[in-house]
């Protein structure tokens, strides 16, 4: 789901309000209009919703949608969940295209 209110974009993909069990992180920068939240079961991103974000929204979608196993990156996206491109960079291109986004 994406909706455009008068610029301001909202997303949300998959279960955007969690499952019982699984961890979440949100990031929220009021003064900008932005917001982030991060829905995991194990090491997969089932959920996300992003308002204000549009450079995260088809990378948080195709995260989701292809039940991507996060392995190590869950913790740095629990840490930052701003590493969503470097996140499915990692999680889903050949290594010569990412190496440098582990070193963060």
């Amino acid at each position: 789901n994406v909706l455009d209110t008068l610029g301001l974009v909202s997303a949300s993909f998959g279960q955007w309000q969690g499952a019982p069990g699984g961890e979440s992180v949100e990031l929220a920068d009021e003064g900008a209009w932005h917001y982030l939240s991060l829905q995991f079961q194990d090491d997969v991103l089932i959920g996300a919703t992003s308002i204000g974000h549009t450079e995260h929204i088809g990378v948080l979608h195709g995260l989701v949608r292809a039940h991507t196993r996060l392995g190590a990156w869950k913790e740095r996206l629990l840490r930052n969940p701003a590493l969503a491109m470097d996140a499915w960079l990692a999680s889903s291109q050949p290594e010569a295209l990412w190496r440098g986004a582990r070193a963060r």
